[in-house]
Formats: C-alpha cells, structure tokens, sequence
C-alpha cells in the first residue's frame, strides 16, 4: 500500500541474461500490491517483467519492463475487453515475446484465467500464487461481479494447466483444497519482507495502537474502533492511527465519532511513513474477520513487518494470521469480533512497557528465522524451476 522505487535495468532484452518471469496481475500495479513488486525484485536468478490488463495510478515500476493489454484510448479498452472475455492475447503477447519468457506467474486467482491465455499464446508454463479473497469468495458472491464471472469461467482450466498453485498460508492451501484443486499441486510458500528495511531506527514508543490495511469488511477495523472506544470510557486514553484508505473508510470515520473513539485516518501513506508509524506503536493490531461474502486474509504482510520493526501485535484468530506470529511470545491472539478481549489487549500493551520491548525483540527474531525476503525469493525461485521442469 505504499511506495518505494525498485533498483533494476532499463529492461531491454539485452540487458540481462537471466531467464525471463512474467509476472501477471490484472491492474497493474496498485498501491496495496507492494508485495508482489518487492517480491519480484528479490529475485537473483530471475529477471522479472511485469504484465497487466491495464496500468493503474499506483506502484511505480522499472522502465522498459512493463507490458499492458490495454496501452488507452477505444483500441485499448476493446483489446483488454477480448483479452479478458475471449482469450484473446493480441498484441500483448508479440510485445512479451522480445523478453524471451520462461514462465509467467499470476498473482491473485482472479487473474489466473487471462494468465493462462497469455501463458498459452507464449508457450510457457503458468504458476498462480493465491493470497485470499480469490480462494475465500463463495461462488454466489463472485458472480455477482464481471471479474468473479471472468475468474469462475475460467478457473477449471487454470486448475487444470497451473504447473504450480501456490498458497500464502496454509489455511489458503486447505480452502483451495476445499474447492477441487488438485493438492499435489499446491504448495505453501510465505510471503517474506525485506529485513533490512523493516528494521526499527531511533523512533520513541507512543501509546498508540497503528493499523494498516484497506478498509473493508474483513480487516476489522469497525472492532478496533469499538474496542479502543471502551477503553477511553473506562478512563484509558488510548489512541489508534488507522493508516489506509478503502470503501468503508467514512463509516469507520462516523462510528469512531460516534462511539468517542480517540482514532486518527491517515489515508494511504508512503512505505516510509507506514514503517515509521510501526516503529513508533506500542501495538499493531490486525482485526482480520471473515466477511459476510466469505473473504478472508491469507498472511496480512503487515503482521510480518510489525514484528520486524520490534513492535508487538494483537491478531484475531482467522485464516492465516496466526500462521505468522507466535501466539504468547510475539503477538496476542483473539477471537474474531471480541471487542472486550481485543480491548484487553490492547490495555495489556499500553500499560506494560516492558512486555512491549519483550514481544518486539522476540518478534525480530521470529520473523528473522522464517520470512526474510531473500529467502523466500530463492524458495520462489526454486518454484519457478520446478515448473519449468515440468514442460521441459
């Protein structure tokens, strides 16, 4: 959800002698997608080129390594129309074809249908990494949208000819398991951070609990508000920084003066300024809940850079959350929608300093040992040989 520019070539084919990786998503890129972005770059034995339906005002992206369906104007938007309802991969795939591609992957299961065209017309096999609304939508809820219709009529195939499905958590994997994907082809792989950027600096503690997060239904945020509310009536004056943007945002805003919660909105931030809010909590919380159309987390990725920044952080007990703590060590973890015990622990946090700098470190540690970026990227990598093994 937040910006910072990539180091890399100018993209030309002649630049890099690396085996090239499309890298597919539908919109191209937003600002919540840095994980796929910063994924991209990590990798060392991969060259990454990005490609999309469309481009979006978001995430900036190396120059000359950017390929889009739909380049503007009518042409463009009836392109990305017969791309999208028809298969047909047009002029996108002869300008994906000078990269000399190996392997395309998707990210988001909704895109895995236009991925598998474009796989298709390049001769390359496709991997598809699912992240948690795609493999969480009942199938009543996803055809109420173009897009979901798009990614139902199509997902038969991808189960099909997806060399590798990856899931982010493995509550992912068992719910793409619950739909009929085959399980000898999903794998978990985590989703890692850099360790050296998310690294705590000279920022003082405040006691204030920091969110990060789109506002929809399932982050929570309506519980967070709620919580941080009961607590000022019982005389606590705890604060919260709701850092993001999203459709329920002027809902949160309406509840948080009604219920006398003390809440600031920060809107979308730049990355630097969501790690330094991170550094400067006492808590980050993450009210992940299931959503009444059945969308769920896969691994927040802010659960994984709040701990690497040392600072502590209350999880509700859904999908992949606790998948990426340790409960009792680095994080708390509470049911969903339990205002009282999410309100408890927050007090926890706010009243106790010490418990704040034990959790942090133990945090650190924590994510050192499981999700530094530079591994998951070589696991990634070794993924991506797996798949081209397969068609070889």
């Amino acid at each position: 959800m937040a910006e910072r520019v990539p180091a890399g070539t100018d993209g030309s084919p002649a630049d890099d002698a690396r085996p090239t990786v499309i890298v597919y998503t539908h919109s191209l890129l937003e600002r919540s997608m840095t994980f796929i972005r910063s994924h991209a770059e990590a990798l060392t034995r991969y060259r990454p080129v990005y490609a999309g339906a469309h481009r979006v005002a978001g995430l900036e992206l190396p120059a000359g390594r950017s390929v889009t369906v739909n380049e503007g104007g009518l042409r463009g938007r009836l392109e990305e129309y017969l791309f999208r309802r028809f298969g047909v991969a047009g002029r996108a795939a002869m300008r994906l074809r000078r990269f000399t591609p190996t392997l395309l992957h998707a990210h988001f299961g909704t895109s895995g249908p236009s991925a598998l065209t474009l796989a298709d017309a390049l001769g390359i096999p496709l991997v598809v990494t699912y992240h948690g609304y795609d493999a969480t939508i009942t199938d009543a809820e996803a055809r109420r949208s173009w897009r979901g219709r798009e990614y139902l009529r199509g997902r038969a195939q991808v189960m099909e000819r997806a060399s590798i499905v990856i899931a982010v958590s493995d509550f992912i994997r068992s719910r793409l398991i619950a739909k009929g994907y085959p399980a000898h082809k999903i794998v978990t792989h985590y989703n890692g951070i850099d360790l050296a950027y998310f690294r705590r600096g000279a920022q003082s503690r405040e006691p204030v609990v920091v969110f990060v997060g789109r506002f929809v239904e399932k982050k929570g945020c309506e519980y967070l508000i709620r919580a941080l509310a009961q607590l000022r009536s019982q005389g606590l004056p705890a604060r919260g920084v709701l850092v993001g943007d999203g459709p329920l945002r002027s809902g949160l805003e309406r509840l948080a003066d009604e219920s006398g919660a003390h809440v600031a909105f920060t809107g979308f931030l730049p990355l630097a300024e969501v790690k330094d809010w991170l550094g400067r909590a006492s808590v980050v919380a993450v009210p992940s809940v299931t959503a009444s159309n059945g969308d769920s987390e896969g691994l927040p990725t802010v659960i994984l850079e709040a701990q690497a920044m040392g600072t502590p952080v209350i999880v509700t007990r859904h999908a992949g959350n606790v998948e990426g703590v340790a409960a009792g060590r680095t994080a708390l973890v509470v049911g969903e929608r339990d205002v009282e015990a999410l309100a408890d622990a927050v007090r926890f946090f706010l009243q106790d300093s010490d418990a704040v700098e034990r959790f942090g470190a133990a945090g650190r540690v924590f994510v050192e040992s499981r999700f530094g970026i530079a591994g998951q990227a070589r696991g990634l990598e070794d993924l991506y040989d797996r798949a081209r093994a397969k068609t070889s």
